[in-house]
């Protein structure tokens, strides 16, 4: 499957040290796209371009983006460029989205469906279940995420445990 991230999953992502590990999915290739890079800020950015170095992170190429879609959904919607542009590619093609923007989340789910669209605790729920990390690390991530000013909804300390003790 081809999963496109937005800035603020990134971000969040990249805030507690996890980008590389969803990078280590399963038959799961991350994807973002020109404009989500250049919102991602300093540090984000740079991880981004050292994980597609190494073959890790893949960019979205000009011609899988609709120039015309793009700036309908930039004329309808008060978004991110970089959420639309991601929605854009993922309308075309059959691929995921994920995004911790509110905004984002309903649009992409009225354009491209409820199961195609995800947000970073999804990503980190399924490191866990591909034992990439333990749901105790998770937890501790997402808390990470929030006190770094990560707009994430409240969760139990076992959100993440598959069976295990919290």
């Amino acid at each position: 499957m081809r999963l496109l991230i937005d800035a603020c999953a990134a971000i969040n992502l990249h805030n507690c040290g996890r980008l590389a590990v969803v990078c280590e999915l399963p038959d799961t290739e991350i994807a973002l796209s020109p404009i989500v890079i250049s919102e991602c800020g300093l540090g984000c950015a740079s991880e981004i371009i050292a994980l597609h170095a190494a073959g890790r992170i893949h960019f979205v190429e000009d011609h899988e983006i609709s120039p015309d879609r793009f700036l309908e959904l930039v004329a309808e919607h008060d978004i991110g460029d970089g959420e639309l542009e991601s929605i854009t590619v993922c309308e075309t093609a059959d691929h995921l989205f994920c995004t911790d923007d509110g905004a984002a989340r309903r649009l992409a789910t009225n354009l491209l469906g409820a199961p195609r669209v995800m947000g970073s605790l999804r990503l980190l729920k399924l490191s866990v279940e591909a034992s990439l990390l333990k749901c105790t690390q998770a937890f501790a991530d997402y808390k990470q995420m929030k006190s770094c000013g990560g707009f994430l909804p409240d969760l139990a300390n076992d959100f993440f445990c598959l069976g295990e003790v919290a």
